[in-house]
């Protein structure tokens, strides 16, 4: 294993002269941050935090955030405002504007993805205004406790979970953030020795650095439901590992005890997804003998952390919908770039026109069950006592066609994500079938069908 990890680490720990062109750059930006507040008589300061402020930073990650900090006393509004301001004056035209819990600029420079995120310089983390004042505070807290060595074990960790495709916060991806990266690795002192903690780890497992918790079962209790809970040691009212979800959780866990059983580069860096030919996309999804749909539209303009919650609430919304009116979903998934998709795979498309309609068990009294449908139109036969013993009709199906039910669905966008649902207001497309295979021209497009028809762990590629 030992010879597996130093050959990782000398493809992933940044060079001596990368790390020197990152400082330069990131001098760049703090000394143009300063210019801009001093042209624009506005009292604030700027500090570089994240992986590249604390030296935790992979050679392929291309991230500086700078933050840009206000007196506590400004008010929110004139916060955001000058804000602002300083930031475009130091991303100039090559910039765009985002908006989180406030607003904050991206740009570019030399090769690197800058956020320029203004925030409160709040002494007492436990008195911020915004979930961004927390930030300086992991910086100070991190940087302190770690050593090269800790910041190697750093690397090992964020490129493992890299390769198993769990690395990263952000709501589409549902992740392992750099920042409890760091926590885990500080908690366990080594990559090896998470891994094998981990190996072991159920739902609801508690790691609190700082004993904010002398009773584990108050954080169960008060982060319920959550698989991985890391207590913030900067701020013990917040899981550093809230944005873990229970699939990734689990993928985590196995892949350590994978890795235990076998170590292998593979799980470092796994082989990427094979992109399938149109050809190849129609024989899968002949063999598989299932209904797929897409429904694909522009991307709204708002931040992959506002629309990707949005699109699963309408995926889901939509897998309701079919499986209200009979349907079977047998998996869904969603995707976006430019255009977003939604992308619905059925055991059928059609169902037949009869179904099964249940009444109470003997133990119950039928109420208005049997004049309800004694003489429906719909009613195909019945009452009859079924072998359960629930007193059944067989009616007829109000709804047969999937496409059908998601168009329906599609118009009203009831319970749909707010962005999501204006854009579907505009225009949407649904491919259906064989015509998945010619809407997978877009080389991204293909990328994501082709990773959902070949679903596979990463290291088992």
């Amino acid at each position: 294993m030992d010879e597996i990890l130093k050959a990782v680490l000398e493809r992933v720990r940044p060079t001596e002269a990368e790390r020197r062109r990152l400082q330069r750059i990131a001098a760049k930006l703090i000394r143009r941050v300063d210019d801009a507040c001093a042209k624009l008589g506005v009292s604030a300061r700027a500090m570089l935090v994240g992986s590249a402020a604390r030296g935790t930073w992979l050679r392929t990650e291309r991230d500086i955030d700078i933050f840009i900090l206000f007196p506590k006393e400004l008010p929110r509004e004139e916060l955001e405002k000058k804000g602002l301001a300083v930031a475009r004056e130091v991303a100039g035209r090559k910039r765009k504007e985002q908006f989180a819990e406030h607003p904050y600029v991206t740009t570019k420079l030399d090769g690197f993805e800058v956020d320029l995120v203004p925030c409160y310089d709040i002494p007492e983390p436990s008195r911020i205004k915004s979930a961004v004042d927390r930030t300086p505070h992991h910086n100070r807290y991190i940087s302190k406790r770690l050593t090269p060595k800790l910041r190697d074990e750093v690397l090992l960790l964020k490129q493992f979970l890299s390769g198993i495709g769990v690395y990263g916060a952000e709501l589409k991806i549902q992740g392992f953030s750099g920042y409890l990266c760091e926590l885990l690795t500080l908690n366990y002192r080594s990559f090896k020795n998470v891994v094998a903690a981990a190996s072991a780890w159920s739902p609801g497992t508690v790691i609190d650095l700082e004993r904010s918790y002398p009773d584990i079962n108050e954080a169960r209790a008060l982060f319920a439901g959550q698989p991985l809970i890391v207590i913030d040691p900067v701020d013990a009212n917040r899981n550093a590992g809230a944005a873990v979800s229970m699939q990734n959780f689990a993928t985590f866990v196995r892949a350590c005890q994978d890795f235990l059983r076998e170590p292998s580069m593979r799980f470092f860096f796994p082989k990427p997804v094979r992109l399938l030919s149109s050809r190849e996309v129609r024989a899968i999804m002949k063999r598989r003998g299932t209904a797929l749909f897409c429904i694909a539209f522009k991307s709204p303009d708002v931040v992959p952390d506002v629309l990707y919650p949005q699109l699963r609430k309408t995926e889901r919304t939509l897998s309701t919908n079919l499986a209200r009116a009979g349907f079977e979903v047998l998996r869904s998934d969603v995707w976006s770039n430019d255009n977003s998709i939604l992308l619905l795979e059925l055991t059928v498309a059609r169902l037949p026109n009869v179904r099964i309609h249940a009444g109470p068990p003997i133990t119950v009294g039928v109420g208005g069950f049997v004049e309800k449908h004694l003489h429906s139109k719909r009613k195909f036969t019945g009452p009859f006592v079924d072998d359960a013993g629930k007193l059944v009709f067989e009616i007829e199906r109000e709804q047969t066609d999937a496409r059908q039910v998601i168009e329906q669905a599609l118009t009203k966008r009831a319970a749909f994500g707010r962005h999501v649902a204006e854009a579907l207001a505009v225009k949407y497309e649904i491919y259906e079938g064989g015509q998945i295979a010619e809407f997978c021209r877009d080389k991204k497009i293909r990328k994501f069908i082709s990773e959902y028809l070949t679903r596979c762990l990463p290291w088992y590629r």
